[in-house]
């Protein structure tokens, strides 16, 4: 028997999950975007074959009458995919096994922003969770998880680039026995719980090369370098010059 879903989809991994529910033949009964003109958010309508009356933008959750409509719906499942608002428990309370949320890091640790970031700077395990929502950020129970190896070599766009991975495969890995309630949610462990504001990422930008080790600052430009981007930089004459760090484990660089 199929699951009445109501889907909130964000980025690469959002248009995962929603091509796999919908070859489960899940009901996908809503869908909630954050940007109808961002490309992901365009292909994630295209892949859930909705009909234009069940595709939503986020702000319209927060209207009285679109909550009151939602509350007549026989929800079994809400789930949310590198969604960056938080669900008051007024809307994840209407489904009737929760809302189901994908975090990339091994909860309790590394709870908010930017968790793969904080693992390269501070060594912390790197992972992906699954866990239901509760009234705060990241600390609902988890269903499952799964630890991801953070090599030397990984940069932060390589590292969040496994982390999707993985956390796709861990949906699918778990998906029949989260549907079938098989799995019991098990509550986090708060003596291990480590909470990081989207601001930190900001103040780790500046680097003053006199105050860091080699190491230190080599940890920082592979968690500041996203691809061909590059956010930390040194101040040198009044003027920011930005660093990018690549890494190969030969000479060549592509």
């Amino acid at each position: 028997m199929t699951k009445n879903i109501i889907l909130f989809a964000n980025k690469q991994t959002g248009l995962d999950i929603c091509k796999f529910l919908v070859s489960q033949n899940e009901n996908i009964s809503r869908l909630y975007i954050t940007n109808f003109e961002d490309d992901y958010a365009k292909k994630i309508i295209s892949a859930s074959k909705l009909p234009k009356e069940k595709i939503f933008h986020a702000d319209i959750i927060k209207e009285k009458n679109h909550l009151d409509t939602l509350k007549t719906l026989d929800v079994d499942f809400m789930i949310t995919v590198y969604w960056s608002f938080l669900l008051s428990p007024e809307i994840f309370k209407i489904s009737k096994n929760g809302c189901i949320n994908f975090h990339p890091s091994l909860l309790p640790i590394n709870r908010g922003w930017f968790p793969h970031v904080h693992s390269i700077l501070d060594g912390s395990p790197s992972g992906v969770t699954l866990h239901l929502i509760d009234e705060n950020a990241d600390t609902g129970p988890i269903l499952a998880q799964k630890e991801v190896n953070l090599e030397f070599i990984d940069t932060s766009k390589t590292i969040y680039e496994k982390l999707q991975k993985e956390i796709v495969l861990l949906f699918k890995e778990n998906w029949i026995k989260i549907r079938n309630n098989d799995i019991l949610p098990i509550p986090q462990d708060e003596s291990k719980s480590i909470y990081h504001k989207k601001s930190e990422t900001q103040e780790l930008d500046k680097i003053d090369l006199d105050s860091v080790t080699g190491k230190e600052l080599v940890n920082i430009l592979r968690a500041r370098s996203f691809g061909n981007k590059g956010f930390a930089y040194v101040t040198v004459n009044n003027e920011n010059i930005y660093l990018n760090l690549r890494l190969s484990i030969s000479s060549d660089f592509i």
